[in-house]
């Protein structure tokens, strides 16, 4: 209990960049002699204030999910604006869209023609193989990686080497725990 108390009245006595809260976090006085309830008031502010970090975060994600929608659809319609119903026709798009897609772009630089690395040969280091595989565990494309596809191919062979001896994680991406 008293570990608890004391860990809150740290808590509150560090400086906190929410307006609002500042001034209660900082008067809080930090004994062991404090009464529970000044520290469930502490221990309330601490709760308003990461809920509102939460919520700051949330709102962020969620302009940011719309601003990825309106990268696939062709465009957003408002209330207000006018549209021709040829906007609307999918199958339009997707032919505009074909036609926009070409061969993908040449990579500049390949990362292991640049350093003279062969990947095959780099099958035991985790930490470089890691870094072209995805969070859960799937081999980043040639545009993500700016690999040539020769060594597109050297390298998935040497992620898929250390995956079969036990090196790597098949179904995620392995940060901390790199051996």
């Amino acid at each position: 209990m008293f570990a608890r108390t004391r860990a809150v009245c740290q808590l509150a006595t560090r400086p906190i960049n929410l307006a609002a809260t500042r001034s209660i976090a900082m008067s809080a006085p930090c004994n062991n002699s404090n009464s529970n309830t000044e520290s469930k008031h502490v221990e309330r502010e601490i709760e308003q204030q990461t809920l509102a970090l939460l919520q700051d975060y949330v709102t962020k994600e969620r302009m940011k999910f719309s601003s990825e929608q309106a990268r696939f659809y062709q465009k957003i319609h408002r209330v207000g604006d006018l549209y021709h119903p040829e906007d609307l026709n999918d199958a339009r798009y997707q032919e505009q869209i074909r036609q926009r897609r070409g061969r993908p772009a040449k990579p500049d630089q390949d990362p292991f023609e640049v350093l003279d690395i062969d990947p095959l040969h780099e099958y035991k280091n985790v930490r470089l193989l890691s870094l072209f595989v995805s969070d859960m565990g799937k081999i980043l494309p040639r545009d993500q990686t700016g690999v040539s596809a020769k060594n597109q191919r050297k390298l998935a062979k040497a992620i898929k080497r250390a995956r079969a001896m036990g090196l790597m994680s098949c179904t995620s991406k392995e940060d901390e725990r790199i051996l």
